[in-house]
């Protein structure tokens, strides 16, 4: 079989760089033209490297649940991986050594665990929006990156680290945000001190678990017979995935509502007649399909991560082409959800589309807002939970509206699909207070 064709508009020594890594390019525009031209299998270039870009359920499936033992994680990211989060860190992983780190993950996120988290989330999102003023421009990134950053500080370390947190969120902020990861990446000594303070900071958390041992994920993977530094690889990979991601869910579903009156209607009618006065506990989550399907939608126009990589250890034939050892390939989310043979009217909002007699998704891979197959998201039921909790409490407790002269686009830089303008937005308090379920 043939290699699959390369795309255009490459430029010298550069190649397709600029397209690759979003830098002042419109990366979506560009993959989605080489959809149309070429179909859901072609190739591009960077300066040192051949990606073929495999696109729709069938490529979806084939990486995400076939990809032993052709396709690898480290093989893609390799040395600027292991720089930014740890040669050990799970997602760098393959095989035996990523499964001895996922399992003992995989028991903090019990389901009991998960929901009975969820009094301190509603706590954590009134704490949040205490200072939240009328008529003041509230900048939504900024609160739920905030929001989501306590949550998974709560959930996954405990609120043991209480007085560590302003030291340890500094630190991230410093190494996650996307020129941190850049220069992290390209191993500038810089940012070794980050790194070093957080060594410092996670060190007495270890400490503390080894003395005594608790029901969180740092005293799991101790007992799973991780050293200090594995450990903390791990701690800043569910970090990454359950405060980064949450928060452009978050804060996009939200704008997509505001921007879609008639569907917001029903959510808030949905509430209404579920919730009432009563608590945001677990059984109403459950009762929430008009909601869940706005995040579904949400997910499926902007995935919280738009491109993904894996190296390829042994060629393979996709699609009518043949893939050989040596390339990288990219799957990429926001675009294979884009797919009009797959989404009808595919740029529209139309979370219907998750309700029967619909449910387009249902074919295999179609969605992948949160992976597939052994690398399926382990945080994935705790983020829909705090998704549906954060968002209700928000709506029960505010009437927001989009602050005016707003362009809600998406920035090009890095995978992630963050709003390149932010999103602000004017608040005005309901009167209503949402109790906890515990003292409900």
């Amino acid at each position: 079989m043939p290699l699959p064709p390369l795309m255009g508009r490459g430029l010298p020594l550069l190649g397709h760089f600029p397209y690759i890594h979003g830098l002042g390019v419109d990366s979506f525009a560009f993959f989605m033209e080489g959809y149309r031209q070429h179909g859901r299998v072609f190739a591009v270039r960077d300066m040192k490297d051949t990606f073929a870009v495999l696109l729709g359920p069938e490529a979806n499936r084939f990486v995400l649940e076939r990809e032993t033992p052709h396709l690898s994680w480290g093989a893609a990211y390799g040395d600027e991986g292991s720089r930014v989060m740890g040669p050990t860190a799970m997602p760098l992983l393959d095989g035996e050594e990523q499964r001895r780190r996922r399992a003992p993950m995989m028991s903090a996120f019990r389901h009991q665990n998960i929901v009975a988290f969820g009094d301190a989330m509603v706590e954590l999102a009134r704490a949040q929006t205490a200072g939240w003023k009328e008529g003041q421009p509230v900048d939504l990134i900024g609160a739920m990156s905030e929001l989501t950053f306590r949550v998974a500080c709560g959930f996954l370390l405990g609120v043991e680290i209480g007085e560590d947190y302003p030291r340890f969120r500094e630190l991230y902020k410093k190494m996650f945000t996307p020129v941190g990861l850049a220069l992290q990446a390209a191993g500038l000594p810089y940012m070794q001190r980050y790194r070093d303070g957080l060594r410092r900071l996670s060190a007495r958390w270890i400490a503390d678990r080894r003395a005594h041992p608790r029901d969180d994920i740092i005293s799991r993977l101790l007992e799973a017979g991780l050293d200090d530094e594995d450990v903390i690889s791990q701690v800043l990979v569910l970090m990454f995935a359950g405060h980064d991601t949450t928060k452009l869910s978050l804060t996009w579903t939200l704008a997509l509502l505001l921007r879609h009156p008639e569907y917001l209607a029903r959510v808030l009618a949905e509430q209404d007649e579920v919730l009432a006065e009563g608590p945001i506990d677990a059984e109403a989550t459950r009762k929430l399909p008009v909601l869940e399907r706005a995040l579904r939608e949400t997910h499926r126009l902007y995935p919280p991560v738009s491109l993904l990589r894996r190296g390829v250890l042994e060629g393979f034939e996709l699609g009518g082409y043949t893939i050989p050892r040596g390339w990288k390939v990219m799957y990429l989310p926001r675009v294979s959800h884009q797919l009009p043979d797959v989404f009808k009217e595919p740029e529209r909002f139309d979370p219907d589309r998750f309700a029967a007699p619909r449910e387009e998704h249902k074919q295999p891979y179609a969605m992948v807002e949160f992976g597939g197959g052994y690398r399926t998201c382990i945080g994935k039921e705790l983020a829909m939970f705090e998704a549906k909790v954060v968002l209700s409490y928000l709506l029960r407790t505010f009437h927001f509206e989009l602050a005016p002269g707003q362009r809600l686009e998406v920035a090009n830089a890095g995978a992630m699909t963050s709003p390149r303008y932010g999103v602000k937005v004017l608040v005005k308090r309901t009167g209503r207070r949402v109790p906890l379920a515990q003292a409900a």
